[in-house]
C-alpha cells in the first residue's frame, strides 16, 4: 500500500494524475497524445485515475490503454509508478514516500471517508456507504487503513458514469450532470475550497515528515505553501473542464510545474522551490 523510491543524482521524477483513459470526458484519447511527458525524466509517477478499470464498460478500453500507456514508458527507458485511485483502486500502491518520504504523492481520494461524498456514486448509496465506513474505525488514525477504506469504498458500489434519461439540450445536460442533486454542486465546491487545508491536516497526522505534498482528484489545479514551509500542489486533471499540470521533482527535492494538454506543453516551467 505505501511505496518508498529514492531518487540517484541526475535523476528526475515526474508527475501527473487524471488521466483518466477509457473514460467520455478525457481528454487524451489515446496513450501516444502523451509520449512527450515521457521525455526527460527518469521516473513517471500517475497519482491515480491513469485510466478507468473498475466493473464498468469504459473498463476494457482503460486497461488496453493502461497497458498501451506502460509499453511506451518501457520503450522509453522511463521507470512508471502507479498509484491507486478510485477510477482504478486494482493498483497496488495508495502512498508513494519520496527521498526518505520528504516528499509523498497519492491521489486523494482517501482525503475523504467517502471518497468522492460530491459524486453519484455515495449520494445514491449513504447508507450502505456509512456502513462501510463505520466498518472501518482504526482509518481515523492507522494510514493503511485508511487508505484500505478507500480502495473498498472505491468498488462498492458500480460507477455512474451518466444520469439516466438524457436530455437533447446541451444546458440541460450540464445541469443535471453537474448540479443536481442541489447537495452535488454545494458539495464540490466545499472540497475545492478546503482541499488545501484538509490535506494539510491529513499530512499532519499521516506522514509530518512531509515537505512537499502532491496529490490529484479534485480536478482543480493549485499550488499552496509559503516558502519555509510544506508545499502542497494539486496537479489537478487531463479531462473536460478542468486543467493538469506535470511537477517534477529532483533529488535535491527541487520542484517545477508546467501546464500541459495531449497537444504539449503550453506553458513555460514555474520553479516552486
Amino acid at each position: 500500500m505505501i511505496q518508498e523510491l529514492d531518487l540517484a543524482p541526475g535523476e528526475r521524477a515526474r508527475f501527473i494524475s487524471d488521466i483518466h483513459f477509457g473514460h467520455a470526458k478525457a481528454l487524451a484519447r489515446e496513450p501516444e497524445e502523451l509520449g512527450f511527458l515521457l521525455e526527460g525524466c527518469s521516473h513517471l509517477v500517475v497519482c491515480g485515475d491513469l485510466s478507468e478499470t473498475r466493473e464498468s464498460p469504459c473498463r476494457e478500453e482503460g486497461l488496453e490503454k493502461r497497458a498501451r500507456f506502460l509499453r511506451m514508458c518501457r520503450d522509453a527507458g522511463v521507470q512508471p509508478v502507479l498509484l491507486a485511485g478510485n477510477h482504478d483502486p486494482d493498483e497496488k500502491a495508495g502512498l508513494l514516500k519520496l527521498q526518505g518520504g520528504r516528499i509523498c504523492a497519492l491521489h486523494g481520494h482517501a482525503l475523504f471517508r467517502e471518497v468522492a461524498p460530491w459524486g453519484w456514486e455515495y449520494l445514491k448509496n449513504k447508507q450502505v456507504s456509512r456502513e462501510l465506513i463505520a466498518a472501518f474505525p482504526e482509518a481515523e488514525a492507522d494510514l493503511l487503513r485508511r487508505l484500505e477504506l478507500a480502495r473498498a469504498m472505491s468498488v462498492l458500489v458500480p460507477p455512474v458514469y451518466t444520469r439516466s434519461g438524457t436530455h437533447q439540450n446541451k444546458l440541460v445536460r450540464f445541469l443535471a450532470h453537474s448540479a443536481w442533486p442541489p447537495e452535488r454542486p454545494v458539495r464540490i465546491l466545499l472540497a475545492w475550497l478546503t482541499m488545501m487545508r484538509r490535506m494539510g491536516k491529513f499530512a499532519d497526522r499521516f506522514f509530518p515528515e512531509a515537505e512537499v505534498v502532491i496529490f490529484g482528484h479534485l480536478h482543480r489545479r493549485a499550488v499552496s505553501g509559503k516558502k519555509g514551509r510544506r508545499l502542497y500542489v494539486n496537479l489537478g486533471a487531463c479531462f473536460r473542464h478542468a486543467r493538469c499540470w506535470a511537477a517534477d521533482v529532483t533529488p535535491e527535492r527541487g520542484v517545477s510545474i508546467r501546464s500541459y494538454t495531449p497537444g504539449g506543453y503550453d506553458g513555460p516551467e514555474e520553479i516552486l522551490r
